[in-house]
């Protein structure tokens, strides 16, 4: 395999050694593997984590990444909502949520942390698209509200500094069923104008 032929026949920015491999499927396995370290080495491509290579640094969406690195998930927590401008603060990593894992992700593009939900709080999110190519599963902004409180074991919200504009209280009403009751119980009241 050649760097050109892997460019040619590879469209996306980002790609997995399955996609070589489905490419390349007359080549044998460690020898593509072989010459993918010397794409890296090289500088050609970049390396996420083990079997999951860019083109091109610039070009990454860290979001996308989020939702490519490790499926199934969804951004949600203080990611989702600094997204949505819920929060102010700059979040420090990029956090999902999935119903098998809990891990973190150290890149040359970021920090990916996940955490594991129950897989009945599974729900709740919608897939975003930035471009053709490009797309991301996020956290509804209520949906994000209620897994902040759940995973971070938040009781009380009066000294969060909230932006609840726009929030769809019936969607929340709705998605905190699902929850214990505890996270029912958290008062949002003092964050709506």
């Amino acid at each position: 395999m050649k760097y050109l032929d892997l460019r040619a026949k590879i469209k996306t920015n980002l790609f997995t050694f399955n996609d070589v491999s489905k490419y390349f499927a007359g080549e044998d396995r460690s020898l593509l593997k072989t010459q993918l370290s010397r794409f890296i080495n090289k500088n050609l491509i970049g390396q996420l984590k083990k079997g999951y290579y860019y083109f091109e640094k610039s070009e990454i969406d860290p979001y996308e990444v989020a939702s490519w690195l490790y499926q199934p998930s969804y951004i949600s927590l203080e990611t989702a909502l600094f997204y949505y401008g819920v929060i102010p603060d700059v979040p420090q990593n990029i956090t999902s949520v999935s119903p098998t894992t809990t891990k973190k992700l150290v890149t040359p593009v970021g920090i990916y942390a996940y955490a594991k939900i129950s897989p009945k709080l599974f729900f709740g999110y919608r897939w975003v698209s930035t471009t053709k190519e490009k797309n991301f599963s996020l956290a509804k902004k209520e949906k994000a509200l209620l897994d902040f409180f759940y995973i971070r074991r938040i009781k009380d919200s009066t000294e969060l500094r909230l932006n609840l504009n726009e929030f769809d209280k019936r969607l929340f009403q709705t998605y905190v069923k699902s929850y214990p009751r505890w996270v029912a119980q958290i008062s949002l009241d003092e964050h709506f104008n």
